[in-house]
């Protein structure tokens, strides 16, 4: 396999920084947003048995956009530490260690 080169790395780089990374973390809030509206449907309906049932809904798919988003980024951190893209996204304090 041949290595991939500086320019292709530096790029991906950036759209991964600039452009992917962004849109994950919009889609995540957008998530997060939508499980507290259904939080709190849920909690101001608490006589309601059928908007208590739809708050439940709403809680269910917020927690599971955000379990897509969050496995979404993973997908990418291990696609791009496999081509040799460092994330400047996280700060080098807290990358793991390599063995």
């Amino acid at each position: 396999m041949q290595p991939v080169p500086d320019e292709v790395k530096v790029f991906v780089e950036k759209v991964t920084t600039e452009i992917i990374n962004p849109i994950i973390a919009i889609i995540f809030a957008g998530a997060l947003l939508y499980m507290m509206y259904g939080l709190m449907v849920f909690i101001l309906n608490a006589g309601d048995e059928s908007k208590r049932a739809d708050g439940k809904r709403h809680i269910m798919y917020g927690l599971i956009g955000m379990t897509i988003m969050v496995s979404v980024y993973a997908i990418l951190e291990i696609g791009l530490r496999t081509i040799g893209v460092s994330s400047s996204d996280i700060p080098k304090e807290i990358t793991p260690i390599n063995l």
